[in-house]
Order: C-alpha cells, then structure tokens, then sequence
C-alpha cells in the first residue's frame, strides 16, 4: 500500500473530491482524518466512510475559514495520532456573481473560505510537521480557474485560486529544508461534483468539444493524481502544479 500508516487531514473531507480523496487514501493504508462542516445531505455519507473504516477514519467538525477552529482541529490530531504526514487541503465555495454586483460579503466569503482556511491550516499542520522532524506533504486543491481561464462572474473564486498556487510555491521554498513538500492539483472548470455542476451550467456544452481527451474529469481522477503527491513516489516534486483537466487548461 503506497500511503501506509500515513497521517492524513483532508479539509472539505465531505465533498465530491475530498470524500472521493479520503477513500482512496483509506484504501492505501492511510489514517484519514476528514474536517468538514457537515451538512444534513453529508451525514450519512460521512457516517458510511466512518463505519467501513472504522479503524483508519475520523472525522472533526471545523470551520476552516477560521483559525481559531483550525489550530483546535491541528492540535487534536497531532495529540491522538503523534504525527501529521499529509494535508490536503480542498475545502472551498463556488458561486457566480458579477464583479461590479459583489458585495465585500461574496468576496470575503470565498477568500476566506477558499484561500484563507489554505494558509491557516498549512501554517497549524506544518509546525507539527517541523517539530516532527519527518518532513511532510500538504496537496493544495487549487483549479483551472486560478490557471488559465476563469469564468464569468468567478473573479472572486479565480482570485483565491491564483492565490492559493503562488502560497504552494512559496511554502514549497520555505518548507523545503524541513523535507516538507507542497504542490498544487487543478482539477478542470467541469469536474462532475455538484460544484462543478454549477461551473458546467457556466461553460456551456461547447468547452468539452475543445478539451484535448473529451471528457470531464471524476473525483477519482484527483484522488490518483492526491496518492501520487502524498507518496514516496514523488518524493523530488514540490512546487508543481497537477494539471488533471483533460488539458482544458491549453483551451
């Protein structure tokens, strides 16, 4: 198993990719630990993961847009497991609105959701990672959108994004000599999640014709593209970004 015994949190553990991410780690022989704020829909999708691995899963309940939650949740996984070997972070928010229309409300929620909760859960879990002195791996779900092509009425969303994949490259450089590894995936406008619903409604039929494979890409697609990172297998990137989009992002 390529992730064994691995201590990994996933933020925004209920969704479409990181519950996708979680059960693929689980089946590699990783510890997961899913923070999310659990909705009514996410209850019983939550609860069957924690029933099927009952011994390998957890999950805490955590805002991670604040940091207060955030250090709480950092601190209680340190203390259980004795060590943090992997941070994904993938909690994040979608929706459209104009620039001119958005309120410093829409624009607060998203950064902070999407980019703030990034930088306060890679700042908790990476001093646990420097004071076990075993390096470590943090996986920032970034997007297309902060790549090469936001959408309309996303300025907001592509802000956070693009922010999120300069913080990876730039703990990537502070990080290193710690042997702690940081890199980005950007899955695709399209990925077929209920976010990327609403972002399909956005691009139209026509986007898929001019994405190089065809096809939009599956929570599965990410959570292989996630094993890769957090493995041993890439123990020399860090930096990088994961294009895993079919190659929308040359569209």
């Amino acid at each position: 198993m390529r992730l064994q015994d691995k201590v990994s949190i996933i933020t925004g553990g209920c969704g479409g990719i990181g519950r996708a991410i979680a059960v693929r780690f689980l089946r590699e022989g990783a510890k997961v630990v899913l923070v999310d704020t659990v909705k009514s829909d996410d209850r019983q999708v939550v609860q069957d993961i924690l029933n099927q691995y009952s011994e390998k899963a957890k999950f805490i309940a955590a805002d991670v847009s604040q940091s207060g939650e955030v250090n709480k949740m950092a601190d209680e996984v340190f203390n259980e497991f004795g060590k943090i070997d992997v941070l994904v972070n993938c909690a994040g928010i979608y929706e459209q609105v104009p620039m001119v229309e958005m309120s410093d409300e829409d624009w607060n929620r998203t950064l902070t959701t999407n980019l703030y909760s990034c930088f306060y859960c890679s700042r908790a879990i990476a001093n646990h990672m420097k004071s076990q002195k075993n390096g470590g791996v943090i996986i920032n779900i970034a997007s297309i959108g902060g790549q090469t092509a936001p959408s309309f009425g996303h300025s907001h969303y592509a802000t956070s994004k693009a922010g999120m994949m300069g913080f990876t490259r730039a703990i990537a450089l502070e990080l290193g000599p710690y042997a702690i590894r940081a890199n980005n995936i950007c899955p695709g406008v399209t990925i077929e999640t209920p976010m990327g619903d609403k972002a399909a409604i956005n691009v139209g039929d026509e986007y898929l014709k001019r994405v190089p494979i065809g096809r939009h890409a599956v929570p599965s697609d990410i959570a292989d593209g996630a094993v890769y990172l957090a493995s041993d297998e890439s123990s020399c990137v860090t930096g990088t970004t994961l294009s895993i989009n079919g190659g929308a992002f040359m569209c």
